[in-house]
């Protein structure tokens, strides 16, 4: 098979998933400070919601890796850091795609882990929301918005 069909591939896969993961994760945000403004019980189905979120967020990243490494857009780094720093178009897609990607993920792990910790309803879904919060918007600093125009 074409590597360049592959690519092609996970490209759409990874454009597709990612609006699923974003719309899962502000889902998630609102949920959380809604039910955290409301006092509400955390019931299984707002685990479930935020463990949906976790592992929607964990496949974004896997596809978003191996897209990274299939990519012919990786051959740039043949070129040298100098000529990728000062060239915009390699840096975003060589560096700070990633980083602020795998910073965002970051984010929405450490809330599910701390959120785990919490004793009451209400640090639970702030600590959630908080953190969710955190790595929507590292996520979506990320998205290359000069493409779509």
């Amino acid at each position: 098979m074409n590597l360049k069909i592959i690519f092609d591939w996970f490209l759409q896969l990874h454009s597709l998933w990612a609006i699923l993961t974003l719309s899962i994760i502000f889902y998630s945000i609102l949920r959380f400070f809604f039910k955290a403004y409301q006092n509400k019980i955390f019931k299984p189905l707002d685990l479930r919601v935020a463990l949906f979120t976790l592992i929607f967020s964990h496949i974004q990243f896997a596809i978003g890796i191996i897209l990274y490494f299939i990519s012919p857009k990786f051959k740039w780094w043949g070129e040298g850091i100098e000529q990728i720093i000062q060239n915009d178009l390699y840096f975003f897609y060589l560096l700070k795609h990633p980083t602020l990607n795998i910073l965002g993920l970051l984010s929405i792990t450490i809330g599910w882990s701390l959120f785990k910790k919490a004793k009451t309803n209400y640090k639970r879904f702030i600590r959630l929301a908080i953190f969710y919060l955190f790595g929507f918007l590292l996520i979506l600093l990320s998205v290359p918005f000069n493409n779509w125009l």
